[in-house]
């Protein structure tokens, strides 16, 4: 597992260095240098910090900031981009006497916009915080759009890794796992680890779930440090157009504990905002991890870290999919389908169509197609609606495309508002063969492949060829010591002297830096030359020192296997079981594993079967070979040379796993037979060895070598059958190719061997063969195989038979049938293919059913439609559509029904209406019935007369000149259409009279085109009504200003022909207006308008710009302009004599002009604008002369008042809210802003719930829960933003009810005098932590009850003073901010002292009769009040029984008004009256009365003004 770095910089929102604390003021990161500080010393820390300011441009930005900590920390400041060099603009101050440091920034401008830091720093801390500044006047500069504020925690990024990761990998030992595998596949799920480890190679998967279950439970020990839980993990994926996200749940232990984010084990950086390239979005307990704008870098290892432990890993893939043909923009009719199609450059399973933003899924709406090379993929759009425009996109891994989809209504008005018959039709496609590039794709990837497959086994070959070199390398020059040198596996065999063999390790490497190839050679060519001289003692002891080693070799003169290595591992000595030689160039794969074996990489030790294990080996004619056991080792017996045998003997080894082992012979070690290689049986020979104790010892064989077996591959398929799908009766070819030129095969259909008597050709060409089925039929479908030589192939041939069609039925078919209305036609066409065939006719789109007119037949080989009673109306397209489980085919032919033409279109349209003729044109029939126009037939009647008057055939021009008028005669027409199939209706015009005196309607004024000192120059516009005529030409007249008199520019029986005429009759400085005539046959016309009035004068030049333009007062619908005006220079520029105001939104290219006629102030308040909209303004002076060149604002300007930070505006605001459950909840809060702020509610830091309804307006928002839960209690915090700032304000809510009274109550008595009062808690106490309980007491001494204890949070009280002699009661109240529950009574406690009866003898009394009448002990008196004061009226009264009291004023009882207060209380009447108008003047008595008597008195009240 990699390891991580130490952290040495902040990278990201929760990403820290060293010890970091947390700060009172929000948004300070505070660093502690140190662990444990000194007794008096502190960090530095913010005691306030500088503020986010937004302020026009041009002013000047103050931050302040107050530091603490001790030693006094140094304060710097600085900023996020550019630099503070420029001491005018950055001053930095500090004032001793409020301990205030100061940067002041002098007349900012947009580049000062920035995020500026403070740094406190002392020797064991620092303390950072940062401020944004917003410049804004009004709107931003044209060449920067507005920044966002940078999040604070990206200010201080920086780049870090994880531990243990270098640039350079660590060269990994062969047969060693990736650590980036152990990474990835202890975040997967099971159902992937086969592709894991599929993917970096590991193949033991026994070991590899060993392992990897004691990783994850260290992991998960780690983990427990930080983390409650984590589960629900989801892996990388891609959600969006360039978006891919990871998410899980995850509960921290610790709250402060820090989050990493790495990828390919660099820390990057993350914030909370999404608009970041990488992004942590924390919901309740769910963390989700967003990677933005993905490109193909983006791909990698995603690691979460907790601290320094690992929660998570994810590997991202990047598809390298692209698209070849991306999809096109389509035109689509109503109710007709709509396909979009593309190409792949890869195969894809499927990709993700969207549509207006939002995802499509496979429907009744959406067809969603893929081809079976993955390559084509299709989006159907069934039935499209105006509804369904917009556009659709494919997206694939990280590619997308989009194009637009446009809907066409239906253009007929006929058909508007009724339901349109859905088509059949299909809009859309590329117009590409797709199929046919597709296949080129295929083919480019597949020689791809192929190329990358060659260079693969060229690799591989090259590697072999370096194997076997070293292999046959001469040994290193024999040293004396027993080592090999640098070049092999060395180490050192050292005896203990208790049976134990041990050795050390040496180094691996070479000199030259390659990896050794071992010493297996060696040592055979060493043995060998032992063989030969015997007598070299030191050669003999040096070799063996090397013990260790000297295993890891094959005696080509022993038959027994070496396999122990330098670190020890067991090597056998035993008989070798017959061999099997296979040729290494067939087993290209297995040669590495082979080189590493020979070079000393040990076997398990634990397996006790060597089958199927291969080594090579130098045979005794020095050729390589491999050789593989073809059964279990044989233990190995140790034959001591002096008679003794070896049994019990043991050797220590290291298995494939790493532990130390030991193994102990079980029986003496046989003698070896050496058999020679140039003999047939080698039974006899001795060859010397060393035993484990070091002893020299010789061992001879015992019988000869077995022959090795063989193995040849054999033959093997180079290419495979495929599936094929052929039609019936057309030919179809299997072939496959075999890797042996002179191999025969079988072929057999459905288990079934195939001959060639059966119809089938089956040929061979060198390796190629091939199947052959000239005239497919039915019965040849099935499973096809072909065998050779043991192998098989197997594909399938489907035989379909689709509908088809006879190329001459269909052309005849094809050829436009005519037909005359009312009669009948038919259509047949004959097919074929297999059955069930569905049969559909359609006419125009729409789907034939048998009816009045129309008859389908239908055979199994032919259908016909028979349309009876042909009306014009049916001529269109006739389409017969075939189906059957093989596939659809259609045919389309036409009707035509032929028929008499429609009358013509009105209205006549009068040309010419003169003396002598008229001149009339109409328009052609809507219908033509099939066939074109051949003449109109036209008559004539004189309007007021019975006759018709033919006038004629004249050619197919819908116009006729009627020459043969008399003026003032009124006419009528009749017009007929005649075509080869008739005559049509005809159509009467409306009386038109010849030579009528229709004067033409008054032109237009005219208007100046322009004016000189000698000329005016004049246009004007035809009359909107000529008179029926033509216009002959105009007459123009001139009025000088002042006069009365109209005098003719040209003479009267001139016309002017055109539209424009130069006066020159004019005197300059004089002022000139014009009006025209228009003269037609009938004559003049009204005179036109007088134009405006004109100064013979040589003209003016224009104004220049307007100075000094600017924005006095801004709102977020108007704004207020002013400027002043241009300055006049001689021959360039004059006096402007108005302004024109224009304005455009910044997304628009058009102005808009505010004023249509020029204004003369230099001020303007543009109205009716959009809030928060961006608008560009610009001023325009105009003069006689023309416009002047516009002067544009050089900043566009925002719809909106000036900044204001969010504020709250009440003053009076509650903090805290008790609510009974079942009632609503409502939190109004009033606030100002500028701009409109976005306003967000939370609970207890988390989003609301569906169920709180927020509503929020401009200054306010208000939060309501209609039916309150006790769920609902919690802190609800509103967070007010804008650009300029944010504010909150929290309210805790209690949604509480009427307690529950406690539960059952005890009594004890635990020191004398005192009682404790012991009660079960109330079932409310867990739910709410502001219960409490009261208690109260009464004794048999005192009748009321008397609290003696309150807000006790406990379930225990003790009373004192408890007197003996007396009964105590308690009661037990639970009580919250709702009120109180009813009380729970204890048992009584003590007993109450009884005395004698004290008996008294009472004398006997007379009866006293104590009744007297009513009467009145005090009067009432007079009263005068003050008006709008309180009066009070009262008198005693005695009686027994009881008198009965009322009040009256001026004769009228009082006691039933609820404007008088009346009281009687112990014989005290009295009368109050809240406040005295006039209306309460007058006299007052009160009667009382009683069965004894009656009794009144009066009094009188005065009210006084």
């Amino acid at each position: 597992m990699w390891k991580k770095s130490k952290v040495t910089d902040q990278t990201a929102t929760g990403q820290g260095a060293g010890i970091k604390k947390r700060s009172k003021v929000p948004g300070v990161m505070i660093t502690q240098f140190i662990e444990v500080l000194p007794e008096g010393k502190s960090t530095p820390d913010f005691l306030r910090k500088p503020i986010a300011l937004t302020i026009q441009e041009g002013k000047l930005a103050i931050f302040k900031a107050n530091v603490c900590g001790h030693p006094k920390p140094e304060v710097t400041w600085g900023r996020a981009k550019g630099d503070m060099s420029d001491t005018e603009t950055f001053q930095k101050k500090y004032d001793e006497a409020t301990g205030e440091y100061t940067l002041e920034i002098h007349r900012v401008s947009g580049e000062e916009a920035d995020t500026y830091k403070c740094y406190a720093i002392n020797e064991y801390g620092k303390a950072i915080c940062t401020a944004a500044l917003n410049v804004i006047e009004v709107g931003f500069k044209k060449k920067k759009a507005m920044e966002q504020l940078e999040d604070i925690g990206q200010c201080f990024c920086h780049v870090s890794t994880r531990k243990g990761v270098d640039k350079e990998e660590a060269v990994k030992e062969p047969g060693e796992i990736d650590e980036r595998f152990w990474e990835i596949i202890m975040s997967a799920d099971r159902k992937d680890y086969e592709r894991i480890c599929a993917e970096f190679g590991v193949k033991d998967f026994r070991v590899m779930l060993k392992k990897l279950s004691e990783k994850k439970k260290e992991r998960q020990e780690e983990q427990a440090k930080y983390i409650e839980t984590i589960n629900n993990l989801k892996h990388i994926d891609i959600k969006g157009v360039g978006i891919a996200s990871f998410e899980f749940d995850l509960e921290l232990k610790d709250l402060a504990s820090r989050i990493f984010l790495y990828k390919d084990g660099v820390m990057i950086p993350y914030s909370d905002e999404e608009e970041m390239k990488h992004s942590l979005k924390t919901v309740g307990k769910k963390l989700i991890f967003s990677v933005r704008d993905l490109k193909a870098e983006d791909a990698g290892l995603y690691q979460v870290d907790v601290e320094e432990v690992n929660l998570f890993s994810t590997d991202f893939k990047i598809p390298t999919v692209d698209f070849i043909v991306k999809i096109q923009e389509v035109k689509a009719k109503e109710r007709e389908d709509a396909m979009f199609e593309c190409v792949l450059s890869h195969p894809w399973p499927r990709i993700k169509w969207m549509g207006k933003n939002a995802t499509l899924e496979d429907g009744e709406k959406y067809t969603i197609t893929v081809s079976e090379d993955k390559l084509i993929h299709r989006l159907l759009i069934k039935d499209c609606s105006q509804l369904d425009k917009g556009i659709y996109s494919a997206a694939a891994g990280i590619k997308t495309c989009s194009a637009w989809l446009i809907v066409e209504a239906d253009s007929d008005p006929a058909s508007h508002g009724k339901k349109k018959t859905r088509k059949t039709t299909q809009a859309g496609g590329t117009g590409l063969d797709l199929g046919k590039l597709a296949q080129e794709q295929q083919e480019k990837l597949a020689k791809e492949r192929q190329e990358q497959i060659d260079a693969s086994n060229k690799a591989r070959a090259e590697e072999e060829r370096l194997a076997r070199e070293a292999l046959l390398a001469p040994p290193p020059p024999d040293t004396g010591d027993g080592d090999s040198g640098e070049g092999g596996d060395s180490g050192e065999g050292k005896d203990t002297g208790d049976g134990k063999n041990k050795s050390k390790s040496g180094s691996n490497k070479s000199k030259d830096g390659g990896k050794s190839v071992g010493k297996s050679v060696g040592e055979m060519k060493d043995s060998e030359k032992e063989g030969d001289d015997k007598k070299n003692k030191k050669s003999t002891d040096d070799s063996d020192k090397g013990k260790g080693a000297s295993n890891n070799g094959i005696d080509p003169n022993a038959n027994g296997e070496g396999d122990g290595d330098s670190k020890g591992h067991k090597g056998h000595t035993g008989p070798l079981i017959p061999d099997t030689v296979i040729d290494a160039e067939k087993e290209r794969d297995d040669m590495y594993k082979k080189s590493t074996d020979v070079s000393g990489k040990g076997k398990d030790p634990n397996v006790k079967s060597g089958t199927g294990e291969t080594e090579e080996y130098i045979d005794a004619t020095g050729m390589h070979s491999v050789r593989t056991r073809q059964g279990p080792l044989l233990k190995d017996t140790v034959i001591d040379p002096n008679g003794q045998s070896g049994t019990g003997e043991t050797e220590e080894y290291t298995d494939a796993s790493g532990k130390r082992s030991e193994h102990t012979r079980q029986g003496p070690l046989l003698k070896d037979t050496v058999i020679d290689p140039n003999a047939q049986s080698g039974t006899g020979e001795t060859e010397q060895y060393t035993d484990v104790s070091g002893k020299r010892s010789e061992r001879t064989r015992q019988g000869p070598l077995l022959k090795d077996t063989v193995i040849d591959p054999g033959v093997q398929f180079v290419s495979g059958l495929s599936n094929v799908h052929a039609l019936i009766g057309q030919p179809a070819e299997l072939m496959c190719k075999l890797s042996n030129d002179n191999c025969e095969g079988t072929w057999y259909r459905d288990s079934k061997k195939l001959t060639a008597d059966d119809g089938h050709i089956m040929s061979r060409d060198g390796a190629n063969h091939k199947l052959v089925i000239n005239r497919c039929q039915e019965e040849d479908s099935g499973k096809y195989r072909f065998e050779a030589d043991g192998r098989k192939t197997e594909a399938m041939l489907n035989v379909e038979d689709p509908p088809r069609f006879d190329p001459d039925d269909l052309s005849a078919f094809s050829q436009p049938v005519i037909v005359k209305v009312g009669n009948s036609t038919t259509f047949k066409l004959p097919f074929v293919g297999r059955k069930p065939m569905k049969i559909q006719w359609y006419r125009k789109g729409e789907e034939l059913l048998d009816d009045n007119t129309t008859k389908i037949e239908k055979s199994f080989t032919q259908s016909r439609l028979l349309l009876s009673k042909c009306q014009r109306k049916d001529t269109g397209e006739i389409k017969i559509k075939l189906k059957n489980e093989h596939g659809t085919m259609e045919a389309i032919s036409r009707l035509i029904v032929l028929d008499k033409p429609t009358a013509p279109q009105g209205p006549v349209e009068v040309l010419e209406s003169t003396a002598s003729c008229i001149h009339i044109k109409w328009r052609a029939p809507k219908d033509d019935g099939g066939c074109p126009v051949i003449n109109y037939n036209l008559e004539r009647q004189q309007v007021g007369r019975n006759t018709w008057k033919k006038l004629g055939d004249i050619p197919g021009v819908p116009e006729y000149k009627d020459n043969d008028v008399e003026h003032g005669r009124k006419y009528c027409y009749r017009i007929r259409v005649v075509t080869e199939e008739g005559v049509s209706e005809m159509m009467e015009t409306d009386d038109l009279t010849a030579g009528t005196l229709a004067f033409p309607s008054s032109p237009a004024p005219p208007k100046v085109a322009s004016a000189f000192n000698n000329c005016i120059n004049l246009t004007w516009t035809t009359p909107t009504d000529t008179g029926e005529s033509r216009i002959l030409g105009y007459n123009l007249e001139k009025r000088k200003k002042g006069s009365n008199l109209w005098s003719p520019v040209n003479p009267t029986d001139e016309p002017i022909q055109e539209k424009k005429r130069a006066v020159t009759d004019v005197v300059a400085g004089n002022e000139y207006e014009f009006r025209v005539y228009a003269i037609n046959v009938s004559g003049l016309s009204k005179p036109s308008s007088p134009s405006e009035f004109i100064f013979a004068k040589d003209p003016k030049n224009p104004p220049g710009k307007v100075e000094d333009l600017k924005v006095a007062d801004t709102s977020y619908t108007a704004l207020s302009l002013s400027w002043n005006k241009p300055t006049e220079e001689v021959g360039v520029q004059d006096e402007a004599k108005g302004y024109f105001i224009e304005v455009r939104q910044a997304e628009c290219i058009d102005w808009t002009r505010c004023n249509v006629t020029p204004i003369i102030l230099t001020t303007f308040t543009v109205k009716s604008l959009k809030a928060m909209a961006m608008y560009w303004i610009r001023v325009i002076a105009i003069n006689d002369g023309g416009e002047g060149v516009p002067q544009d604002l050089d900043n566009y300007i925002l719809a909106m008042p000036p900044p204001v930070r969010p504020c709250f505006t009440d003053n009076k605001m509650k903090s805290f809210l008790v609510v009974r459950a079942g009632n609503s909840v409502r939190i109004l809060l009033n606030f100002e802003a500028s701009p409109w702020p976005e306003v967000t509610w939370l609970k207890d830091d988390v989003p609301l719930l569906k169920r709180v309804n927020i509503s929020n307006s401009e200054s306010s928002s208000q939060l309501l829960i209609t039916s309150s839960e006790r769920s609902d209690s919690g802190i609800y915090t509103i967070v007010v933003k804008n650009l300029v700032g944010q504010e909150s304000f929290s309210v805790e809510v209690r949604v509480t009810d009427d307690p529950k009274p406690p539960g059952p109550v005890e009594l004890e008595e635990n020191v004398p005098g005192t009682v404790t009062v012991i009660w079960e808690p109330s079932p409310d106490e867990k739910r709410d932590d502001h219960l409490h309980y009261s208690v109260s007491k009464r004794d048999s001494t005192k009748g009321s009850w008397s609290t003696v204890a309150d807000w006790l949070f406990n379930n225990k009280f003790t009373a004192c003073n408890i007197m003996p002699g007396r009964e105590y009661h308690f009661r037990v109240y639970a009580k919250n901010d709702m009120g109180m529950s009813s009380p729970s009574e204890s048992p009584t406690w003590g007993s109450e002292r009884r005395k004698d009866t004290f008996v008294v003898n009472m004398p006997a009394y007379k009866t006293c009769d104590l009744r007297t009448a009513p009467a009145f002990l005090v009067p009432l008196r007079q009263h005068t009040a003050p008006k709008g004061y309180e009066c009070y009226m009262s008198c005693a009264i005695k009686g027994n029984p009881k008198p009965r009291v009322t009040w009256y004023r001026n004769n009228i009882s009082l006691n039933t008004n609820t404007n008088y207060l009346i009281t009687n209380i112990c014989g005290v009447c009295s009368l109050l009256i809240l406040r005295v108008t006039p209306k309460d003047w007058g006299e007052y008595n009160i009667q009382i009365e009683s069965a004894l008597g009656r009794a009144e008195s009066s009094t009188k009240l005065t009210v006084r003004e």
